[in-house]
C-alpha cells in the first residue's frame, strides 16, 4: 500500500494518478475538506491522521505537506513506525534540511528526497520531471516513471535536488514576473493586456508560465524565491531583477487585467 501524506493540490493529484494506475493508496490529510475531495477522486476514505494508517500494509510513503517543519515531523513518526518502507520526501525543502535527509533514516526505512516540475497537472497526466536523490531502487523508479513522472533525474548527494527545484521554480518565478510587468506596463502605454497575453503564448515572448499564469500558486512561488535567496546569501543573493519585495501583489495584479 502507498501512504500519500498530504491532499493539497499535488498530493491529490499524485494520489489520483496512482490509484488510476491501479495501485491501492490511503490518502492522509487534517482537513476535511481535502479528505472529501479525495473521496470524491478516488472512491476511497482518508485518513484523518497518521495515527490511522495501517502502517503494517504499508509499504512506500509519499509526503507532500506544505513546509519543511511539517516533512520533519511526518518523518520523525515514520522513523518511529516498525516495518521496511520507502518514503518519498516531495514537499520542497529548505536546502539545509534537504541536505541533512539522511539523518532520518533507519534500517528498514529508505529516505528518497524527490521534488517534483509539472505541478498538478503534469502529475495527473503522468508528466513529471523528479528530481531524486537517496537509495532509489530499480523497482521505485519504475514506479515513478510508470505512473508519475516522463523524465526521473537522478543526483548524487541529498540536497541537490532540492536545489535543482528552487533553481528551476525561481527561473519560472523571473519569467512570471516579466511577464506581469509587461501587461501592467502593456495597459498603461494603452495595449491591451489581453491581447498583449494572447500574443505572448503563441511568440518569442511565451514561457510555460505564461501558459499557466492564470493558476500560478503565488505565495508558493514566493516561498521558493525566499528559500533560494536565503540559501545563496554566501554567493551574493539571486542575480539581476529583483524578486524580493511584491511578487505575489504585482502576479496578481496583472492577472486581474486579464480578467
Amino acid at each position: 500500500m502507498i501512504v500519500m501524506v498530504g491532499l493539497g493540490n499535488l498530493g491529490l493529484a499524485l494520489g489520483g494518478r496512482l490509484v488510476e494506475c491501479g495501485h491501492d493508496v490511503c490518502g492522509v490529510d487534517l482537513a476535511e475538506a481535502r479528505r472529501s475531495a479525495w473521496a470524491e477522486l478516488t472512491g476511497r476514505t482518508a485518513a484523518p491522521s497518521l495515527d490511522e494508517v495501517d502502517w503494517a500494509q504499508a509499504d512506500r510513503v509519499f509526503v507532500v505537506v506544505r513546509l519543511t517543519e511539517q516533512a520533519a515531523a511526518v518523518l520523525d513518526r515514520l522513523a518511529a513506525e516498525p516495518g521496511k518502507r520507502t518514503c518519498f520526501v516531495v514537499t520542497t525543502l529548505d536546502p539545509s534540511f534537504a541536505g541533512a535527509l539522511g539523518d532520518h533514516a533507519r534500517p528498514g526505512l529508505r529516505i528518497v528526497e524527490l521534488p517534483v516540475s509539472g505541478g498538478a497537472a503534469g502529475a495527473s497526466g503522468g508528466t513529471l520531471t523528479a528530481m531524486a536523490a537517496g537509495p532509489l531502487s530499480d523497482a521505485d523508479a519504475r514506479l515513478l516513471t510508470t505512473t508519475l513522472a516522463a523524465r526521473l533525474v537522478t543526483f548524487d548527494a541529498y540536497g541537490e535536488p532540492t536545489l535543482a527545484k528552487l533553481f528551476n521554480n525561481v527561473t519560472g518565478a523571473y519569467n512570471a514576473l516579466v511577464l506581469a510587468e509587461m501587461l501592467l506596463l502593456a495597459e498603461r502605454a494603452g495595449v491591451d493586456p489581453r491581447r498583449l497575453h494572447q500574443v505572448l503564448l503563441t511568440s518569442s515572448g511565451g514561457s510555460w508560465m505564461a501558459a499557466g499564469f492564470a493558476d500560478l500558486l503565488d505565495d508558493l512561488l514566493d516561498k521558493d524565491v525566499r528559500l533560494l535567496r536565503a540559501h545563496l546569501a554566501h554567493l551574493g543573493g539571486l542575480p539581476g531583477l529583483s524578486l524580493g519585495t511584491g511578487l505575489p501583489e504585482r502576479l496578481a495584479a496583472a492577472r486581474r487585467l486579464l480578467g
